[in-house]
């Protein structure tokens, strides 16, 4: 009778370590996704600022940079958090591999700038 009791606990505490990896997959796939449409965003920029779109309309591609910006670091934060809750922040799982580029800033003036890449 014990050992059918510590099976259903073994199997419990199996399923559970299944889901906070689960958790820590999906959140880390959205970051990942995150990510990659920035540096997309980031080379789109990149070749408006090249063949001097207007100025209006690379501000709105800046714009929404800087919003998906925001979702990554909400993403890496819900995977921290998540990691910490979950007992693996020691285990060799770390988030500073997922690294955000910083804002862009909205351009001003009556001239778009040069790209001096």
């Amino acid at each position: 009778m014990l050992s059918s009791k510590n099976d259903f606990f073994d199997n419990l505490q199996n399923e559970i370590e299944r889901e906070k990896f689960s958790a820590l997959r999906r959140i880390s796939e959205n970051l990942s996704g995150c990510l990659k449409e920035l540096e997309a965003m980031n080379d789109r920029i990149n070749e408006a600022i090249r063949k001097n779109l207007p100025r209006q309309e690379i501000n709105k591609m800046i714009i929404a940079f800087n919003r998906i910006r925001g979702d990554a670091e909400e993403w890496r934060y819900y995977f921290i958090v998540t990691l910490e809750a979950s007992g693996f922040f020691h285990s060799g799982l770390n988030a500073s591999v997922y690294k955000i580029p910083p804002r862009k800033a909205i351009l001003t003036g009556t001239k778009n700038p040069v790209n001096t890449e």
